[in-house]
Parts: C-alpha cells; sequence; structure tokens
C-alpha cells in the first residue's frame, strides 16, 4: 500500500508541474512559409491558396501538443475548413516517421474529461492510502474521522472545464523575422474564437478569419521534428518545426 500511494503521488506531481515548450521553425520548410514572431514566440505564415495562414506548436509536457492555427480568408469567395483533416506527422532522430494523432475538438473534450477523471481517481486513491498510513504511523484508529466525507463528490467532478494552454494571439502585434520585413503586412480582420479555444468546422467568407486550437497527442520518440499539414480551400499548407525549447 505504501509504495502504491507513493507511486500515485509521485504521478500526481510530475503531472502538476509538467513544463510548457514551443517549436522552433524547422531551418527547412516544405511549403512557400516565412518566419514570424507574435510575443516572443515562433511561428510560420503561408499566404497561398486564396488563405493568409499562420500556424505555431506549443507543448505542455512531453505529448500534450497545442497547434496554434490563423485563417484569413484571402480569395474573392468563400470555404470550409474541417479541423479534423489536419495532419501531423512526428519524426525521431534517425527521420523515422510516425502519424500523431490529431483531435476533433468534441473528441478531445471527452478524451480529456476521461483523462481527468482517471487522475481524479488517483488521487482519491493515493490520498485515502497516504491517511492510512499515516494513520498506521501514529496508531490512530480513531475511525469516525475517516467517514465524515465518505459522501463528498470530488472536486474535479465537478469543475471540468478546458484551459487552452499555450495559446498564441497570431492575428494582432505580428512582428516579422530577419529577412522578412518586405512582406506585406498579415491582415487585421478580427477573428472569429471559439470560447473554448478549440476550432471547429467553420466556413470563412472573404475578408474574414478565424483562430483556434487543434490538440495533437505526441508520441515519444517521435518529436524530434513534426511536420504539419493544414487543409484551406482544397490544398494543404505545410510547416515544420522541431528544437522545442522551454516557455519563459
Amino acid at each position: 500500500m505504501k509504495q502504491l500511494s507513493l507511486s500515485l503521488l509521485a504521478i500526481l506531481l510530475l503531472g502538476a508541474c509538467a513544463t510548457h515548450y514551443y517549436y522552433k521553425p524547422a531551418a527547412t520548410q516544405p511549403g512557400q512559409t516565412e518566419a514570424v514572431y507574435t510575443r516572443g514566440l515562433p511561428g510560420l505564415r503561408s499566404q497561398q491558396y486564396g488563405a493568409d495562414l499562420t500556424a505555431g506548436l506549443s507543448a505542455k509536457g512531453e505529448n500534450d501538443l497545442s497547434l496554434q492555427v490563423y485563417i484569413y480568408n484571402d480569395s474573392d469567395s468563400a470555404y470550409t475548413f474541417y479541423p479534423e483533416d489536419i495532419r501531423v506527422s512526428g519524426y525521431d532522430a534517425f527521420g523515422q516517421m510516425q502519424p500523431l494523432r490529431v483531435f476533433e475538438a468534441t473528441e478531445y473534450k471527452k478524451w480529456k474529461r476521461n483523462r481527468d477523471i482517471l487522475i481524479g481517481t488517483a488521487i482519491v486513491v493515493g490520498t485515502v492510502a497516504l491517511i492510512l498510513i499515516i494513520n498506521e504511523a501514529t496508531k490512530d484508529n480513531n475511525k469516525s474521522k475517516g467517514n465524515n466525507n465518505s459522501g463528498d463528490v470530488p472536486y474535479w467532478a465537478n469543475n471540468y472545464y478546458y484551459n487552452p494552454v499555450g495559446w498564441i494571439d497570431f492575428s494582432f502585434n505580428m512582428a516579422y523575422a530577419i529577412g522578412a520585413a518586405s512582406a506585406t503586412p498579415p491582415p487585421q480582420s478580427e477573428p472569429a474564437m471559439p470560447e473554448d479555444g478549440l476550432l471547429r468546422t467553420h466556413t470563412i467568407y472573404p475578408g474574414e478569419a478565424v483562430q483556434g486550437i487543434v490538440k495533437v497527442r505526441g508520441k515519444s520518440p517521435f518529436l524530434n521534428k513534426i511536420l504539419v499539414e493544414v487543409p484551406v480551400n482544397g490544398a494543404y499548407h505545410k510547416f515544420s518545426f522541431e528544437n522545442k525549447r522551454r516557455a519563459r
């Protein structure tokens, strides 16, 4: 019991202390892109196929990836963006490729809710086990105190919400990287943003923009380089990221 509780507590502490990272644009890109920065964080911008698109990649811990996407309709007709059609591929140090899981918004919220329940259960089990260990060590046999909260609902059961970690606002205050000074400035259309930050299927009309996050599940060791392919208006915008850095 003691070893189990210590293991659970170690897992919880690691989860609570997850480090935030961002990925830098790779030196070699698969498509026509330019490096941009916003609030000190890097991203990649692609202007083609009737879309002005900027993407950035951040992570919480090792495998919880957030793909930030901003799309401005630069064409003369409307088109629909389907986030679930985004393709993300991870590469290891030897160049071996592994497709990474891209979540649809509702799918991710369901997946995260189930994961939070497991974590919450571990908290309850770990706490109870720790109490039992303390009671055993102190020879405290007062059982009445141990039953006072038996009917309580764990705090995590009623307080689930999605917090868009690693949000990068690509639509405003954008500064260009060295060598891109001649590029045209980004459009300043106020983007449509979902309340929970997660992008869903959205029709974008000429002169309008949409912005949000698509969640991706990383898989070690296929995080040495990451290729992102975003489908817009019948074509894929391709971005390559590497060299994960700790966010400050």
